[in-house]
Parts: C-alpha cells; structure tokens; sequence
C-alpha cells in the first residue's frame, strides 16, 4: 500500500485514510486515520479530521490524539501542524490541548510548540501538585483536576515534558517552574511521578516552597525538593539540603542543614527557653526572631483522632537573642486538632543557655499544659553565681520554682548560701578568703522566687545538709531555710533546724552544737537553741571558752554572746553562772546577772593579788 501511495498524483484524494506502524521497540502499534487524505506536490499528504490511537501488543488503547488537520509524511512517518490539537489517555487520566505540533507514529512521539493546556485527574490515579493543606470532599470536582499550562510539550514512551514558562494548578496550590518531566508507565500510559525542574516555586494558601527539583512519586503520594529548598508558613521560613512532603498526611521531613526561623513572639519552640525568667515576669528577647538548626526536621500536623510532632535531630540548636538550647534530639508533641497547641517537648543531651544562666541534662521535659522544666539524667546547672547537679531537677519558671532532688551538691556564693553571719567583719573587709564560695551538700534543694515585690526569696535545703568552705566554715543540720533579698542577693534571714553542729572559719572561729538556729537580718542577731543545752566552743589566747545554756544569742554588730536558761561560761580565768551571761569576745568582758556565780583558778587569783590595779577595775 505504501509503494502505492507513493506513486500517487498530486491532488489524489483518499477517503477514510487508514495507516499503522509498529513502535521501534515492538511494544505498540499506532493507528493514524483521517476523514479524507490529499496528496500534495511535496509528496505529502494533507489529512483532515486526524486521529491517533496508541495501541498496546496486548490490544489495549493506551492513548488518544485528535486535530483539526495534520501533514503526513509517508516515508518518514511524521505528522505536523500549526492547527490546534486535543490528546487524552484511554482512561481519561490526562487530557492536553495545544497548537502546532510534530511528531513519529514508530515512536509514537509527539511535540505541542504553543498554548499547551492540560488537565489531570488525580481521582483517577495520584495527589494533587500543590502544597495540600486540606483534602477536597468527595463532591468537590476541582479538588480532583490538575492544571497544567506551557509553552510546549513532548510526548515519547514513558515520559512526557512540559516546558517554557510552565504553571501547574490545583485547588490546593500553583507551581511554576522551567521544565515538568511526567513519567508514564510503558504499557498503558499511566502516569507514575512528575518532576519539576528549574527555579521551582510552590504556593497555597499556608505554604510556599522554592527549589531547583521537585519530583512528586504519585504512588507514594510525596514531594521531593532538591537543590536548595526554601519554604514559608505561618510567618515561619526554612532551608535545607532536601524537603520532602507526603501530601495526604501533610508529614514534612528536611534533611541536611537544616536553618529555620520563627517571628519574634513565637510560642512553642521559644518557650523552652523560660527556665529563669525576668522578675518582672516575661523574657526580655521573646520578641526577638527565633532561629532554629539540625542535621533533619520531622513534622506532623495534628489530625482530630492523632496527635502530631515536630522532631529536630542532630546538633539542634535553637537561639533566640542571649538564648540559646542546644540538644542531639528535641521531640515537641502536638495535641490533636481541637486541643490546645504544644502539649510536652522532650530534648536528649540538652544543654539550654538564658543569658549567663545555664542548665544541662540528658533528658529533659518541658510540659507546656503545666509550665514545668523536668530534668532526669545528670542535671546540672549554673544560674548566676550558683551552680550544682543532683539526681533529678524540677522548675516551674512562670512560679519561679527550682527543685533539685537526691545527692545534691551546690556550689554557692557566700551572700546567696547565707551565712555570712558566721564571718568576722574585719575579715571581710581585709581578708579575700572569705569570699570563697559555699559547697553544699544535702537531699534536697528547693528555690522559691518571689512574686510579689518586697517578698524575699526562699531557698530550702534538706536532709543530711553540709555547708562548708575552703576556709575551715562547716555547718550540718537536718534543714536549713534562708530568705534572700530579692534584688540585692543577700541573705534576710536563716532557719536550720535538727542536728545542728557546725565550725565559722576567722579570727574568732568558734565551734557551736544545738537544735535549732535563726538569723534576722533586721536585728543582725542569730539565735542558738538546744535540748538539753547548746554548746559554743571558741579560743581566747590559745585557751578553750565554752559556753552552754538553754539558748545563745549572738549579736553580729557588736561581737557579744548572751546566754540564757541555765547558761555557764567557762574560759581560762574560770567558770561563770548565772540567770543570764554575756561574753563580748572583742573588748574581753564578761558580765552576768541575777543569781550569778563565779569560780575563779587559783592562777586567777594570785594575779589579781599581784596587779597594782584597783580591785573595781579587776573584777568582771
């Protein structure tokens, strides 16, 4: 037929023109026909009312083409126009219109070079192109349709490209990039994964994401954004090396140099750096931009039966102004759609920085619904002057709460730990030791912040409690309580209770036994308590002083001891008793009242004897 079609004259005409040719791999067949085919002086033939039908070896239409009119080219087997033209799948999966065109039926391919316009139905096979952010109802006819608009198109076995000034549309969201490569299943045509190449840019309503690749695998029914993906929601942007997107569960995954930023004001993320807040309540950067990066970034939206996530794995680090956390992993967990927001963040190897504050751990938990901080492995912290670790920590920041629990040990300043007191004046004042920092020891640790202005603060140690320093200063007790101004940092007042037994560090260290203590900052005394007595021991030119009664009162001004209930003094002179004694260490007087007695050494005695001075001025 062939030979005969060649050797047709010019102006012949054919009706109900009819040709097959076999593909070059075997695998189709394709049918061109025609209302009516005219020879043309060039040897071609002038088809109208062309049809394409690509036929598979099994017998199955895998394709269809339709035009106005087409040339074809016997000997080599093209077709070409500048007409319009319209191509579906047998299935109605895609269906594209365009004008002019070229193209091979052994391929079969097919070229659109103007007004290319396409349509996918993703009900049919695969998820939308755009940034889905809600899947249409089953009414809803255009959350199904895919749009596709370009310059041109290429159609060969297995791949079909839309290029020039490409736009892709769906209800969800647009696309537009350089190139859109579709990959088409050999035997029928069905579309497999679409890849959109060059200056890439997607947009819906909640999301926009900008890349140099994008291949979307409509089986798995996922995005991949390669060459350097940026993307913005919520006010929230992002980079990293690739992103990729399943759209019906809207899970996004980032990998590889992850670099995020939230606006100032964020909640959630920047919340987690309100571990010591300011007194007046707030933090002073929180309206500063939070700035966010990991090795990769995980998130799952919220659904109303699930609860979501967000996971940033691999040298995390989160800053926002002076603040900064810093973890291997850090797990924020959503509520499910109708509940409120964040519900817990967990964070491993967490080290999280406010301004000079630091606290570290290997697991922490930050429960949003009650606003507390809970670290559990190897906590340790440095918040301001003060430093420590324990087996577990506890803080509620938004109450200015700091719990430490089980084999606590702190490192405190000398005004914060509170027993200053205990100090000589003159030394501190001339001496640098005395500011050596406080070691403490205890079961437990509780800081209490004030919330009200002119409150103090409270900071509590419990259970077999040991305050010492390098200088020599030890105390134990069961409990110790301190009150510490709020702003200046110095001690108000101090409780210890149980067990007392302690040693001051100076020039007049002394050694104390009792049950109970309290210091008052407003009469600058500390009060001595004890069943059946309290001991006091110190040294007065080389020789032991003892003091003992129901209750020793220290006056920190003036230097003077008072004893009360039953108290007896003994130092190198002798023994002195009384209702109540007083000992003023610095001017070396003793003084006692009521039904007192003195006992004398016989040393005493004979140096009183000897002294040229009146007896008045002897006598204490």
């Amino acid at each position: 037929m062939s030979a005969a079609l060649g050797q047709a004259p010019a102006g012949t005409t054919i009706e109900d023109f009819r040709v097959s040719e076999k593909s070059v791999d075997g695998n189709r067949t394709t049918l061109l026909t025609g209302g009516q085919a005219v020879f043309r002086e060039d040897g071609l033939l002038s088809l109208s009312d062309p049809r394409l039908v690509s036929v598979t070896a099994e017998g199955r239409t895998n394709l269809v083409f339709h035009a106005s009119e087409c040339l074809y080219n016997q000997d080599t087997k093209e077709i070409s126009s500048v007409g319009q033209l319209n191509l579906s799948t047998s299935d109605g999966q895609m269906q594209l219109s365009g004008i002019g065109f070229s193209g091979n039926l052994t391929g079969p391919t097919l070229t659109v070079t103007d007004k290319v316009q396409a349509r996918l139905n993703k009900k049919l096979r695969g998820v939308p192109l755009g940034q889905a952010t809600q899947q249409g109802g089953v009414g809803d006819q255009r959350a199904d349709i895919i749009q596709i608009a370009s310059k041109q198109f290429d159609l060969q076995p297995g791949q079909a490209e839309f290029s020039e000034s490409v736009t892709v549309g769906d209800a969800n969201g647009t696309l537009k990039c350089s190139i859109i490569s579709v990959e088409l299943r050999e035997d029928d045509w069905d579309l497999q994964s679409i890849k959109a190449q060059g200056g890439v840019a997607v947009e819906s309503a909640q999301f926009k994401t900008t890349s140099e690749q994008a291949v979307y695998d409509l089986g798995g029914g996922t995005v991949l954004f390669q060459g350097n993906p940026r993307w913005e929601m919520d006010e929230r942007s992002g980079r990293a090396d690739q992103l990729l997107i399943h759209q019906e569960s809207r899970v996004v995954s980032a990998q590889g140099h992850v670099s995020m930023t939230l606006p100032g004001g964020a909640g959630t993320e920047g919340d987690l750096f309100q571990f010591a807040p300011s007194r007046t309540g707030g933090n002073k950067s929180s309206s500063a931009v939070l700035e966010v990066q990991a090795r990769s970034f995980v998130f799952q939206p919220a659904s109303e039966t699930k609860m979501g996530y967000a996971r940033y794995i691999g040298s995390v680090q989160l800053s926002r102004g002076d603040n900064r956390l810093e973890c291997h992993y850090l797990n924020i967990k959503l509520g499910v759609e109708k509940e409120d927001g964040v519900s817990m963040a967990t964070a491993i190897g967490a080290e999280l920085m406010q301004g000079e504050n630091r606290l570290s751990s290997q697991l922490a938990v930050y429960d949003f619904k009650s606003g507390e901080i809970r670290l559990n492995m190897e906590p340790t912290w440095k918040l301001g002057e003060q430093s420590g670790r324990a087996d577990r920590v506890d803080i509620t920041p938004d109450r200015g709460r700091f719990r430490a629990v089980g084999n606590v040990k702190m490192n405190l300043p000398k005004q914060s730990g509170g027993i200053g007191f205990l100090f000589p004046e003159r030394e501190k004042e001339n001496g640098d030791e005395t500011g050596a920092p406080l070691l403490v020891d205890c079961e437990s640790f509780e800081y209490h912040q004030a919330t009200i202005g002119g409150e103090a603060d409270r900071a509590i140690f419990q259970g077999n409690v040991r305050l010492a320093n390098e200088t020599g200063f030890n105390v134990r007790a069961n409990s110790i309580a301190l009150g510490i101004h709020s702003v200046k940092n110095e001690l108000e007042s101090l409780v210890a209770t149980g067990a007392l037994n302690g040693k001051t560090a100076g020039q007049n260290s002394m050694r104390f036994i009792g049950n109970r203590l309290v210091y008052d900052r407003d009469t600058d005394t500390v009060r001595l308590t004890g069943e059946p007595s309290v001991e006091i021991h110190t040294t007065q030119d080389g020789a032991d002083v003892v003091a003992l009664g129901q209750a020793a009162q220290y006056s920190v001004g003036n230097g003077q001891l008072r004893l009360t209930g039953n108290p007896v003094l003994r130092t190198p002179e002798g023994e002195l008793r009384g209702n109540e004694v007083v000992y003023d260490q610095q001017a070396r007087r003793l003084r006692a009242s009521g039904r007192w007695k003195m006992i004398l050494n016989a040393k005493m005695i004979r140096q009183m004897q000897q002294s040229p001075e009146t007896p008045e001025k002897s006598q204490p």
